[in-house]
């Protein structure tokens, strides 16, 4: 499943690169015509235009890997990632403009303007419009239930037990590979015990997150336990690298000035943001 993933990220940055490849070559169009008056197919023999197309997009592609973050697909959400890709490109024409556009003869400064628009239209657009695809693909497999996350639940009683039947009854998955539940009351036997294994106790999070190699951690203890959430938090964040944190809506409060809110999953789960996490 992994490998799949992996697979989704460097297809993603190879159309990153066509596309930022395909917008290069229409712009350089574009100019060859505004300085000639007409489109020349001669400007294929311009060794200019085969150092363009490669080395622009290899430009886009660092930009992005340094500031979007290749990550998994799957986590992304769609409209962050247009919100991002904007500034990115944004920045990125402005680069362009003063580094290789302002050095070409144009008759007056509506020309600057236009070349300006022109690129960042290209740019922009053609962007947009494969991450959409890709993205929507990545959403699509998800819902169907063909990519999912190893998961743990940390509480195994009425609440926790409430969360996994109201999960596992989605008609749309969410990505979740329930493979059992730590304890976090110390008794030996849970309702959650019915339907998945228990894998530990409180004490040993850290063990069973290394051993089953876990990615999403879905935190559902009780009130009367609410003591022991510093205690589980200070533990996660030892793995802030490797997994997701979530948790049920109404123990939600207890967290405010601690966590922000980053994903809301229907009514069912809250995602941590794992940098403010308290250690």
């Amino acid at each position: 499943m992994k490998n799949q993933r992996t697979k989704d990220i460097i297809i993603y940055g190879v159309f990153d690169f066509l596309m930022a490849l395909l917008a290069w070559a229409c712009f350089f169009a574009y100019r060859k015509k505004e300085e000639n008056g007409f489109f020349d197919w001669q400007m294929l023999d311009d060794r200019n235009f085969y150092v363009g197309i490669v080395l622009i997009p290899l430009g886009w592609v660092l930009l992005y890997s340094i500031f979007d973050e290749y990550r998994d697909l799957y986590r992304k959400s769609r409209l962050k990632t247009f919100a991002r890709t904007f500034w990115l490109i944004l920045v990125g024409v402005l680069f362009l403009f003063f580094t290789l556009i302002l050095d070409d003869t144009v008759i007056n400064y509506r020309g600057y303007i236009e070349s300006f628009v022109v690129l960042f239209i290209l740019q922009f657009f053609l962007t947009i419009l494969s991450r959409s695809i890709l993205l929507t693909r990545a959403s699509r497999r998800l819902k169907a239930g063909l990519v999912q996350y190893a998961t743990i639940i940390i509480g195994g009683n009425e609440r926790a037990l409430e969360m996994y039947q109201e999960v596992s009854n989605l008609r749309k998955g969410l990505g979740y590979k329930f493979l059992g539940f730590i304890d976090a009351n110390g008794q030996s036997t849970n309702e959650l015990s019915k339907y998945l294994p228990k894998l530990g106790h409180i004490d040993e999070i850290g063990q069973v997150i290394e051993e089953q190699k876990i990615e999403d951690v879905i935190i559902a203890i009780e009130t009367s336990e609410h003591g022991k959430l510093k205690s589980i938090l200070d533990t996660l964040f030892d793995y802030k690298d490797q997994i997701l944190v979530k948790i049920i809506p109404d123990m939600y409060d207890i967290m405010l000035g601690t966590v922000k809110m980053n994903h809301v999953y229907g009514a069912v789960l809250i995602e941590i943001e794992q940098g403010l996490m308290p250690k």
